[in-house]
């Protein structure tokens, strides 16, 4: 009798729903990842080579997420032979969104934000700060309409449960334009979300991160997020890895070891003030993606994490 007994307390378990470490909620995983597919003769500075394998492989890495925020997906090809490979690992139910291409530039943003639950809201912006080819040559951002991209996402079980995310990628070039184009991002995200909402905003910052620069009240930094925290008044705005991590480095631009090079990529989270719902981290790591074909699948190693959804 108690083996049945037993037996069938085990399957009531494997029905419950996923939780958090603290039981409070619905855990949900979420990536960023600079996937370096520069387009056009650009494509020569691809450090990986293969495209086509590295696209297959980054759609069967990232398919293991539930908000995806990828970077440089300029190439279509290659960004719709990931999001084919993900809808198809996710039996059909993808949800997508990806940086315009205006008049006047060369290529879209490169941003992609990717979600198993539904979009029922978008918007974007294309940065009106940027370095120039005029000045910098064909190394200038400002062939890409680099921007920001927002998606506001639907739990598919619990419609009213909505929280925004925000995938971008700065300045790469000109340190005078990524300050003004922290001030655009943050009017951006001022004016398209909601602070009884939660925000998980993601990307190539292109911003330092290490434990000197977040001490430094007068680093871009420091800038960067008293910026994201004007954008959202009342919120608390959370760096996951540095939460969680405390002075680890978290390096993100060298594929040997995330103890390295520069924490450049980033995950935040602003919170709302209680009662609101609200997503707590649980767990961050940099993933260096190596493979012994390409040597690792991009330029970048990507930052993963995951949150709980807390509920009032």
């Amino acid at each position: 009798m108690w083996r049945h007994v037993v037996g069938l307390l085990f399957l009531l378990l494997l029905c419950l729903p996923v939780c958090g470490a603290d039981g409070s909620g619905e855990k949900i995983r979420v990536i960023t990842y600079n996937v370096q597919f520069l387009p056009g003769l650009a494509s020569i500075k691809n450090e990986r080579p293969n495209p086509e394998y590295r696209a297959e492989r980054i759609a069967e890495e990232v398919s293991r997420f539930d908000i995806i925020g990828l970077q440089e997906t300029f190439t279509t090809k290659y960004r719709k032979q990931i999001l084919q490979r993900v809808e198809k690992n996710w039996d059909g139910e993808i949800h997508s969104l990806r940086s315009p291409t205006p008049k006047g530039f060369v290529t879209s943003g490169g941003c992609l934000a990717v979600s198993r639950w539904p979009i029922v809201a978008s918007n974007a912006v294309v940065f009106e700060n940027f370095s120039t080819p005029a000045k910098y040559g064909l190394g200038a951002d400002g062939y890409a309409a680099k921007g920001v991209i927002h998606a506001r996402i639907a739990n598919q079980d619990s419609p009213g449960e909505q929280f925004d995310i925000f995938v971008t990628h700065l300045e790469s070039k000109a340190d005078d334009m990524r300050l003004l184009q922290y001030v655009e991002m943050a009017a951006f995200i001022k004016m398209v979300s909601a602070v009884d909402r939660p925000a998980i905003i993601l990307g190539d910052m292109n911003t330092r991160g290490a434990k000197e620069f977040r001490e430094d009240p007068k680093s871009q930094y420091s800038l960067l997020t008293e910026q994201l925290k004007k954008a959202r008044p009342g919120c608390e705005l959370i760096d996951v890895w540095a939460h969680l991590k405390g002075d680890a480095l978290g390096g993100t631009n060298k594929q040997e070891s995330h103890k390295i090079g520069k924490r450049i990529d980033c995950i935040f989270v602003s919170n709302p003030p209680a009662p609101n719902a609200q997503l707590r981290p649980v767990s961050v790591e940099v993933r260096l993606f190596q493979d012994p074909k390409v040597t690792a699948l991009s330029d970048h190693n990507a930052v993963i994490a995951e949150l709980v959804w807390q509920q009032p």
